[in-house]
């Protein structure tokens, strides 16, 4: 049996896919990242994956909407998910362990 995923109001939001330049918006849409990529991963049991594989993935573009959290916005998802405790950077990979 397959698992679906519920995905957050926020992923059919486009705004949700431009890191927003207000600070206190910016911190709880990056907790709102935090948390989905923590739930994917655990739903789909994926321990890690490469920043371009993250891009492509349906984790960080909604199809749907025509839209997709740039490179360098997933790496600042990234980063903040490794100050939380949730993620390495290897030498030539940036991963994120579930």
């Amino acid at each position: 049996m397959a698992m679906s995923f519920e995905w957050p109001w926020q992923y059919r939001f486009p705004p949700f896919f431009t890191l927003q330049p207000n600070v206190d918006t910016r911190q709880k849409q990056l907790a709102a990242w935090c948390s989905l990529v923590l739930s994917f991963c655990r739903l789909h049991k994926q321990s890690s994956m490469t920043v371009m594989e993250a891009q492509e993935s349906p984790l960080f573009n909604n199809v749907k909407l025509q839209r997709k959290l740039p490179v360098e916005s997933i790496q600042i998802v990234l980063e903040e998910l490794r100050k939380k405790g949730f993620q390495e950077w290897p030498e030539q990979l940036r991963l994120y362990p579930v």
